[in-house]
């Protein structure tokens, strides 16, 4: 069996063997206000943080997000930052040169399936350049039409969207990949994870897996839905990173 090590910035190591869990959160204000990115991240980071991730919409963010860490690294703060990329192949790629690791689904760069492909093996050569880590992202909501025509929106069409992805990845050789198939319904969630790990282990080849349970809520319930999923997923030796997403101050 061969287990994957992402390397995020200088230090931080995900994955099977590192002998710890990697806790992360991610920032709720403007990523164009530095001084409150900075406040925020500074406060994370002073909570135990390991890993921030930053919202970045667009070439405007990216700058932004640039100017977050140089203000961080002046401050001898050398926690990695993740860009958060929704669906712009541009902003991925341009965000690759700027910040430790990006955070992208690879299917949400083109409508059209061969041209989202062509995108992302441009970002992956881009973040191979610069040494950046990637995490591919499934969310439950946005499988698109050609995986839920195939497979439903279920738990399986989660799985095999993904192993799309991963094995491209290894096509083009490329490995600092990190793992996500989140759900705000945590069985849903769960079973996806224990799939994606049964077919990666089947394959031979085990990513690291970040784990969570999206817009999880507030209060109790958002505490409750997340600690089921996590505590699910991390008893039977599944996930290596995790973020509990509440819609709180992180």
């Amino acid at each position: 069996m061969k287990y994957i090590t992402a390397h995020i910035g200088k230090d931080l190591l995900i994955g099977h063997g590192t002998g710890r869990t990697v806790v992360q959160s991610m920032c709720n204000c403007d990523t164009n206000d530095i001084d409150a990115a900075v406040r925020q991240c500074l406060e994370l980071y002073g909570s135990g943080c390991q890993l921030i991730r930053l919202t970045t919409q667009g070439l405007r963010e990216v700058e932004s997000l640039g100017r977050i860490k140089a203000r961080l690294r002046a401050t001898d703060v050398g926690i990695p930052l993740v860009a958060d990329v929704h669906f712009s192949s541009e902003v991925a790629i341009a965000a690759a040169s700027v910040t430790d690791k990006v955070r992208i689904n690879p299917g949400n760069f083109a409508k059209d399936h061969e041209v989202a492909r062509s995108q992302f093996r441009v970002f992956l050569n881009e973040c191979r350049k610069h040494g950046t880590a990637v995490r591919i992202g499934i969310n439950h909501g946005s499988l698109g039409a050609r995986i839920t025509e195939l497979y439903g929106n279920t738990p399986e069409g989660m799985q095999q969207a993904m192993a799309e992805w991963v094995d491209m990845c290894m096509e083009e050789d490329f490995y600092n990949v990190v793992l996500s198939l989140k759900a705000s319904n945590v069985p849903v969630m769960t079973r996806a994870y224990i799939l994606l790990q049964q077919w990666m282990e089947e394959r031979g080849v085990v990513f690291p897996l970040h784990l969570g349970v999206t817009e999880a809520g507030n209060g109790d319930m958002g505490r409750i839905k997340s600690a089921a999923g996590l505590a699910t997923l991390l008893s039977k030796g599944i996930g290596d990173t995790v973020r509990v997403s509440l819609t709180e101050p992180p």
